[in-house]
This record gives structure tokens, sequence and C-alpha cells, in this order.
């Protein structure tokens, strides 16, 4: 042994070099007011895993039900689901192969991206091994379905955020072909159910509504500072997934920057630098389109394509179910592609013996987000951040608004668009009109049909263009000015209302000198200071908290256009016949004139107001008719429409719908004018908070809050029943699911960025935590903290600092 220890005291030195130089991920997260957390790593890769590490103490069950979900496993864990509907997911999964396509794109990627993601994994797997699965704090504690993820696993959740066609779900994975031996015909084009109707309306849903936002950008002319300014606000769950996580992220010499991403999604895809700052909202614009493809005869899986016939793909999708008794089958399931993207059953349509109809994803093949958001993260200025549009045009489908420190404001939708021509754009506009289902498709989801047979309607390629098919940065419209641009999901048209963003743009980014919401209108009248009392300062230029109070005032602008007219017909008619009873409309009235027009947890009326315009069709609130008196004018977009609709022959319709508005409430036990915040509500485990804020759409308020299903995620929920004759209301009130998430409100001084923010539902996902609902209670008195950003800030207010390190992954898993 003696002679042993000799031999190898000369090697010893060498060993522990070789031990002390293993490559290493490394990363110091530290934690300010309310769990906010900052992480500070060498490299990408470092970075990457203190994010992971940190957001797996937050959120480990919300990212592990997404990679089941993107890994097309939910119904391996949990059987077939309602409605078959985690089948459903399986089979959409694995039939698009996001799981495939996330790892490809990943592969494609520089090694520092690689790196970044094969960290994120890494410090997730690091906090899962030291707490082990009945360790994992929140609703998924010793689940079998919690394990380890690779950065795979990281980049197929990516990409089933990213595209679109996911969202077809049962419409995707039951597209089956009728029998060969079928007779031509089946379900006409005019002959959908209503209840078909229902379900088409509910798939536009889901296609289009991926959330919504508001975002101001203002530049130096419009500011106390003198700097640019940015309102984030975008509108998003506050339960499961799709919810956003705040971090600062800094690399010394690299990057530094603050703001939120979605849970499990590496970086910041909302927020700042010490240069510029950006939000998103959700485009109006297309980004898809079906394609009605003509069937040979006796084959419906062949197809004509001009003067050519074409054969569709099959590709065999096995799914593992688990059964009632925890037993595990194989479900195998078609799925049919065409050249234009995978086949799809719609509710009323489906697949006939002559007619089938495609898919195309614009985002199909979008591998460039994650580099383009990085990018945006690493911008020394407008011109850097404009650049990362340019050169990745990765933007999936949001629109940007930014504002940079020298007092730049800039807005664009450079949101992935199919790039169809003129002459098939102004074809299908003609189908709305001579094809009833492409009209039924568009007026009831907002979905465009091209004929798929016709090369007329394929989509373009453009060299330009970051991949064939779609729309090149050139095309895409943008704005840039010295006082002020904003969106909030109209379409591009009315990025600031006094000089129109006008031109050659396709009619798939959105429409021109159309209607916009009512929301759409008070953003406008807002940052132009044409409220009767406007926020900004008697110089019209904003401060930090005027820009906040002006978000966060929760004034109804349908208030504004309906009340007085509706007051005046309560005094000209008090009393209207419902059924065989006279009602009496006195109370009403009053309570509707003592209203301050605000939806704040205090405000009375409020109610009672909400539950007369909401009897009307979401239709009737973009033009004149049932609702409105003056009928919209492209020349007057801001103003119109407006004012009450006379009465028609018979009772007055607006009389009577608040005579039931009123009996509704009465007979549910409700004070006429009893206050929001005892019927708005957001329960954080055992803790119930009263929420201000309200509807975008009825009642025309920034802030907007509303019920609605998260259906992205398996985390427990309880929904409570609808009340039967009422739009909003629930059994137990109110209950706010979704609305504004994260606001962030900024502002570039001479000393650098200054902001206060607020992340709605709180940091933690974990019920134990005290940043479970701390901002939530903060945010229900509608105040905002301050944002750590300077280094010195934040050490000074560091409540928890720690180091976290494992050895480096040098390949993916």
């Amino acid at each position: 042994m003696p002679k042993l220890r000799s031999l190898l005291a000369p090697l010893l030195p060498i060993l522990l070099a070789a031990c002390q130089s293993t490559p290493s991920y490394e990363a110091k997260i530290r934690r300010t007011d309310h769990g906010v957390a900052h992480i500070e790593a060498a490299d990408l890769g470092s970075l990457g895993f203190g994010e992971g590490y940190a957001q797996a103490e937050d959120h480990l069950c919300t990212i592990a039900d997404q990679v089941i979900k993107a890994r097309g496993e939910r119904a391996r864990f949990f059987g077939r689901g309602p409605n078959d509907a985690h089948l459903h997911n399986d089979l959409v999964m694995r039939g698009l192969r996001i799981a495939d396509r996330g790892a490809e794109d990943l592969a494609s990627e520089p090694e520092e991206v690689r790196d970044w993601y094969r960290g994120f994994a890494a410090g997730y797997n690091r906090y899962l091994e030291e707490t082990g699965t009945d360790g994992v704090p929140g609703w998924c504690r010793g689940a079998e379905w919690v394990r380890p993820i690779t950065a795979e696993d990281l980049g197929a959740h990516l990409r089933q955020v990213v595209m679109v066609i996911p969202r077809f779900g049962a419409a995707l994975a039951t597209a089956q072909p009728p029998s060969k031996t079928a007779s031509a015909g089946g379900p006409t084009d005019a002959g959908v159910a209503p209840t078909e109707l229902a379900m088409l309306a509910d798939l536009g849903d889901a296609v289009h509504t991926l959330g919504a936002s508001n975002g101001w950008a203002l530049g130096a002319d419009w500011t106390a500072s003198g700097g640019g300014m940015l309102v984030a606000n975008p509108h998003y769950p506050w339960v499961g997934a799709n919810r956003f996580w705040e971090k600062h992220l800094t690399v010394p010499g690299d990057l530094d920057v603050y703001g939120v991403g979605l849970i499990g999604v590496p970086g910041v895809a909302i927020g700042f630098n010490r240069n510029v700052a950006w939000t998103h909202t959700v485009s109006a614009g297309q980004r898809l389109t079906l394609m009605s493809l003509d069937l040979v005869p006796g084959d419906p899986t062949r197809y004509r394509h001009g003067d050519t016939e074409r054969s569709m793909t099959r590709r065999r999708v096995d799914v593992a179910v688990r059964g009632d008794d925890g037993s595990i089958e194989t479900v195998a399931r078609d799925l049919w592609l065409s050249h234009h993207g995978p086949i799809v059953s719609l509710p009323g349509v489906g697949w006939t013996a002559d007619r089938a109809i495609a898919v195309r994803d614009a985002n199909s093949d979008n591998d460039e987000a994650r580099r383009q958001w990085l990018a945006m993260n690493r911008a020394d200025g407008m011109d850097a951040l404009q650049a990362a549009h340019a050169t990745y045009q990765g933007m999936p489908w949001v629109n940007t608004i930014a504002a940079s420190a020298d007092g730049r404001a800039w807005y664009t939708d450079s949101a992935s668009t199919p790039n169809v021509g003129p002459e098939a754009l102004a074809a299908w506009q003609e189908r709305r009109v001579s094809d009833p289902l492409t009209r039924t498709l568009w007026e009831r989801s907002g979905l465009v049909l091209l004929d798929g047979s016709d090369p007329l309607f394929d989509w373009q390629d453009d060299p330009d263009a970051r991949d064939p098919g779609v729309v090149a940065y050139p095309d895409m419209p943008q704005l840039e000015r010295r006082d002020y641009v904003w969106n909030a999901n109209d379409s591009f048209w009315l990025a600031h209302a006094p000089a129109p963003i006008e031109g050659d743009y396709s009619s798939l980014h959105g429409a021109q000198r159309t209607v916009r919401s009512l929301r759409s209108r008070n953003n406008e009248l807002t940052l132009s200071h044409r409220l009767p009392t406007p926020h900004a300062g008697e110089d019209r230029r904003f401060s930090l908290q005027e820009l906040a109070d002006a978000l966060l005032d929760n004034h109804s602008h349908a208030a504004a256009l309906l009340k007085p007219d509706l007051l005046a017909r309560c005094v000209a008619n008090p009393s209207v016949q419902l059924a065989d009873v006279r009602y009496d409309l006195g109370e009403a009235c009053d309570v509707l004139a003592r209203w301050d027009d605000r939806f704040d947890v205090e405000s009375r009326g409020a109610v009672l107001f909400r539950e007369w315009i909401t009897q009307y069709d979401a239709g009737d609130l973009l033009d004149a008719g049932a609702l409105f008196a003056e009928e919209f004018d492209p020349e007057r977009p801001i103003d119109t429409p407006r004012g009450l609709a006379a009465p028609a022959a018979g009772p007055d319709g607006a009389l009577v719908k608040l005579a039931k508005a009123a009996r509704l409430l009465q007979e549910r036990g409700l004070a006429l004018d009893t206050t929001l915040g005892s019927l708005q509500y957001h329960d954080k485990g055992t803790e119930r908070f009263a929420i201000h804020g309200g509807d975008g759409a009825y009642e025309g308020l920034l802030n907007l809050q509303r019920n609605g299903r998260n259906r992205t995620t398996l985390e427990p929920r309880t929904y409570p029943p609808p009340v039967e004759g009422s739009r909003f209301l629930t059994e137990a009130g109110y209950p706010v699911i979704h609305g504004s998430s994260f606001i962030l409100v900024l502002d570039y001084t001479p000393d650098g960025p200054v902001g206060q923010a607020i992340l709605t539902y709180s940091q933690s996902g974990d019920p134990a935590s005290v940043h479970f609902h701390d901002q939530t209670a903060l945010f229900a008195e509608k105040k905002l903290r301050p944002v750590r950003f300077d280094q010195a800030d934040v050490a000074a207010h560091a409540a928890s600092t720690q180091v976290v390190r494992a050895p480096r992954a040098s390949t993916a898993h």
C-alpha cells in the first residue's frame, strides 16, 4: 500500500485539477419582494439551470403537466378523459409529431441555446431530485407522472405554444375518411344544425382566443420624463397553464433583462432591459387557413389540385390509454394529411365522399421564436429590437408594442400570417357571399375557408419570408412615433387613431376601416386625453403613477355611451310589462343614476348594468341596430357607434332588458345596488379576494376580468354552474379565471428604468407559500409594487439568496 501511494502521489494534483475543471452549472438565485426571482449566472446554460430550479420551486406541477401534454401521454396516466379529451390530445400531439419536432427544432439551434434549454431541464430535475416526488409542493405531489424532463420536452412545450393547429383537438383527432363505397353527398354547406353551429363557435374561440391584452408605448413627446414609457397588460388565465412567471435574468456583460414568460418557457417574453421595453397583444390576423378539397369519386383519400390528382398521406398514430382497472391498452388511429396540412372533421361538415377539409398553420415551421425573443432580451435599443423582428420573423400570433430609453414608441403586427395572393383573397371575399359554408365558417368561427383544389389559393412563397408560404417582414404593418402607439387585440389599423396604418396589407393581417371594440376605443380615448377627466397632468404628459392610474381606472366606456339615454328612457317610461306583470323601474333607474360608471369593488350599479347590457348579442355592440343608434363611421372610428337605439314598435326593448336584469337579481336575493366586490371574486386556496374590473367587449373596460375555462391544464379547479338567464353570473357570483395577469408600468427616466408591476395571481403555485396570494391581495386593492432592477436595489431587498449547482449536461438527454 505505501508503494501504491507513492506511485499515485505525483498524479494527485492532476486528478484534483481534472475534478475541479469538470463543467458544471452554477447560478445565484435571489428572491426579493413577493418572491420575484433574480437569477445571475456566467452563461446561458447556467442561467437556464437557475431559472429551471427556481421555476420548479414555484410551479413544478404546471411544468410537468404541460410536458405530459406535449409528449402525448395524458391518456396513459389519466385514461381517455371526459368526451375522450385526453385521447384526442395525445392523438393530436403524436399525429403532429410535436415531441419530435420540438427535438428537431432544438437540434438546429446554436450551441448556447441548446445549453440554455439543457440547463433549464437540469435545474428542474435537480429540484425534483432534492424534494422527491412525494415532496413536491402543490397539486401533483406523489403523482406517478411527475418525472425528470429533458431539453427536448421543453422544445416540445414551446412548439405546442407556438402552433395553432393543436387547438383543433377533436376535429383533428376524429377526422377519418368515409367508406370508399359511400355515395357523394353528406351534410350540405347550408345544413349545419344549431348545436353544431355552437360547436363551430367554440372551435373558433379555441383557435383565435389565445388571450387578450392592452399594450401601450409612449414616446418622448407624451411623457413627463422625456424617455419612453410602456404599459404591459396581458389578459391571460389565472389558473393552470399559460400563466406567467416573473423573473430577472442576468449574465454579466451579455444579458440583463426583467419581465415575465409563460411557465415552462425559458427567457423573458414581455419585459425590458436598460434600453428598450416591449409587450405583446394577441393579433387579430389569421394564423391559418382551411382548405376545401374536391375528392376523386370513389376514393375519399385522393383529391384534385388543379389538373392533377394527389393522394393523401396516412400517418399511423398509437396512443397508450389507461383503463379504469389501471391496465394499459393501445389505441391506434390514422392521421390523414394533404400537401396543405392535416385533414380536420368540422362540426356539421365532416369528411364526406366528395369533400374533405385540410388546415395549414403559419407556425408549423416556426422554429425561430426562441431566438427572436433572446435577441429582443439582448437588444441595446429600438434599432436592435426591430432588427430582431426583421432577422428572425418568429413572432407566432402576437403584436409587439415597444418603447425605448431615447423616447421612441413602436408598434408592429409581425405575427406569422399566411401569404395568400390578392386575387385569391378577392375570390375568397366573393365566396363569403356565394358559398354558404365559407360564409358560415367565417361568421360563426372566424375561420377562413379557401378552395384547396384550386392552385390560385395556394400560399405564396416569398424569398424574404422566414419560411415558405408566410408573409415577409417588409410587408407587415408597423408604425413608429414620438407620442404613442397601442393595441388591444383589434387589427393594426388604429395603432394610433389620428394617423391610421393604411395600405396594401393582406386582409389576413386584419381589417382596415372596420369597427373597433369598446375596449379598443377606451384605450385610444385614455391615451389621447379625450376622456372627460384625463389622467395626464395639465402638461398633457404622463407620469408613471398617472399611467398606472389610467389603466386601473375601471371606467366603463359602454356606460359613457349608453347610460344617459337609458336613464332618459326611464324617466319617460318608469314601468314596463313583463309577461303578465307590470314591472316598476324606479329603483333600477335610481341605482344606475347613482352609479359612478366604474367597475371597482365598491361600485354600486355595476352589477345591474352588466346584467342589462349582456342580454344583447355580442354582435349588437359592433354597429347600429338593437343596441346602438348611430352606425359605425370609419371617419369617426373612436366615436361610433354610439347612443341607445330608439325603441322599435311595441315595448321598449332596452327597458324590458333592464327589468329582466333587475328581476333576475331580486329573485336571487341580491339588492339592485349590490357592490361588484360582493359577487366578483378570485379564490386562492382558502382565501377569497374581491376583484375589480370587468368585460372588455360588453362593458368597455381596460382592466379585463372574466370567467372562462382553461382547457389546456389538468390542474384541479371547480367551476360553479351558470345562472340561467345570465351571461356571466354563476351560482357563486362572478369568478375571475382569466384577465389582467401581469401589469408592468415602466418609465425610462434620466436615472434609468423605473417601474411598477403586479402578477395578479402571485408568483408561487404552492398553497403553502407566503407568495401564493400576496400579490393577489395587493391587486385587489389596486396596488402595484416597485420593480427591483438595479443590482444595488436587488441586493438591498433580497429576502433569500441561494447558489445552486449541478454537473453540466454535455449533450441532450
